[in-house]
């Protein structure tokens, strides 16, 4: 972070964008307490403030909403908003407000992931709050989910609140912002207001404009992969199938089984049962070695399983490279604009999205694998590194992939084929031209 200027207005929501490792989850940190500021200063209506903890920020009317939720799973959400010190009639009448109904007597680990993070926003208005500081807040939603949340946005600003909407979706921050700021390498490149213009905003992320454009297979081969009737502990009676070629997406509601899936269709977990088998050949139950010796590649969707954090940049990617690692890691950095000082970073130390760029410099550039099993993979990736992720999938994966996303017009652009599941189960199969509103329905029905 160097030398940033960032304001925001009462009755304003303020969109903060930029790539992987400009700045955007330091300066919320900055803004929260969580990290102090080596020079500069913080003023709070007009008066200079030195927010030394996020209590302290509470305390000052600050709230944080991230993807990690404040909520105990075992409590009812009455017993979370007491645990909180928030008195239920107050927080029922905010819902109320702003059009939020309140399950009550629902445990947590009952709630979609909407639910919690609409707990989590009265919550910080029950505690007077009247800066709301968005992390991401759209990473796990259902589209459905993110069209009620960016309502609810509004109507905080409508209400007085001043709400920072920290976000990668572009669209999103044009359709929900009043004014944006884009930050590149820590620096701020330009604040931007209404009528706002995507290419603008993409050139001033990445000093040159993004060609978006679909992605699929020119030519689709025979079955290299298939799964029958899999079981697994939510998983169940699921049939799939990988062509040659081609990108397959799995699209569903969070926590209806995806990652899961992943890990029993690459091999990480054991099935309960069903099969499985690669070009034709049985491996249902076969230890995970075996999987990648076959060429499969594994990204899950909690990185930390993936990556030694506590090792260096380095280290990890030695965990698939035998020979000439410093070279290689050299230009995997230039290829995929990772950002790390030195090999012998921490791995730690990285932003989430360059600890992403890091597993796929070594699971897809590396390895250059024949089957991609990967759960959430663009998750948290700037809009340039999502494009060279893709055609790093076309280019080097020498069978196909198949993957879970949770963005619906992602998965319309990119995939040759798209499964939605539900409950654990494939509620509906798709093939182009796809539907976007029949999918997003076979999503939440």
């Amino acid at each position: 972070m160097d030398g940033v200027d960032f304001e925001v207005d009462k009755g304003e929501v303020h969109g903060l964008l930029g790539e992987n490792g400009a700045g955007k989850s330091t300066l919320i940190a900055l803004l929260y307490g969580v990290y102090t500021p080596d020079d500069g200063e913080i003023l709070l209506n007009g008066r200079r403030v030195v927010i030394k903890s996020p209590k302290y920020a509470a305390s000052l009317g600050i709230s944080l909403i991230s993807q990690h939720f404040a909520l105990v799973d075992t409590f009812t959400v009455k017993e979370n908003l007491r645990l909180a010190g928030v008195d239920i009639k107050t927080a029922v009448k905010i819902g109320e407000e702003i059009g939020i109904e309140i399950p009550l007597e629902k445990y947590v680990w009952e709630l979609t992931v909407g639910e919690k993070q609409r707990v989590e926003i009265v919550k910080a208005l029950a505690r007077n709050s009247e800066i709301l500081l968005m992390d991401e807040p759209t990473a796990l939603l259902s589209p459905r989910e993110v069209k009620a949340l960016l309502s609810i946005v509004r109507r905080l600003a409508d209400m007085g609140k001043a709400v920072v909407f920290v976000t990668h979706k572009i669209r999103e921050a044009v359709e929900v912002s009043d004014k944006i700021t884009v930050l590149r390498r820590g620096r701020r490149v330009g604040v931007y207001e209404r009528p706002f213009d995507e290419e603008v905003l993409l050139e001033a992320m990445f000093q040159g404009v993004v060609q978006r454009r679909a992605s699929r297979g020119s030519s689709i081969g025979g079955v290299i992969y298939r799964a029958e009737n899999l079981y697994g502990e939510r998983v169940k009676r699921v049939n799939i199938e990988l062509r040659r070629g081609e990108l397959v997406v799995v699209l569903g509601v969070a926590g209806n089984g995806q990652e899961e899936l992943m890990a029993l269709l690459s091999g990480f977990r054991r099935p309960k049962s069903g099969k499985v088998f690669i070009d034709g050949e049985d491996v249902t139950g076969k230890p995970f070695h075996e999987f990648l010796r076959r060429g499969v590649a594994y990204l899950p969707e909690d990185r930390s399983r993936a990556l030694a954090k506590e090792l260096s940049v380095l280290d990890n990617f030695k965990i698939r490279c035998a020979k000439g690692c410093m070279e290689k890691l050299a230009e995997a950095k230039k290829i995929l604009d990772i950002d790390f000082p030195s090999p012998h970073t921490k791995s730690a130390a990285l932003s989430g999205g360059n600890q992403q760029k890091v597993l796929l410099a070594r699971e897809l550039w590396l390895r250059e694998p024949y089957i991609l099993v990967a759960s959430y993979p663009t998750r948290g990736l700037d809009v340039d590194t999502t494009e060279k992720f893709y055609t790093l999938v076309r280019n080097v994966v020498k069978g196909g992939a198949v993957m879970s996303l949770e963005d619906v017009e992602e998965a319309v652009e990119r995939a040759d084929r798209i499964y939605v599941i539900s409950r654990g189960e494939v509620a509906a199969s798709f093939t182009p031209p796809f539907d976007v509103d029949e999918i997003a329905e076979a999503m939440t029905t």
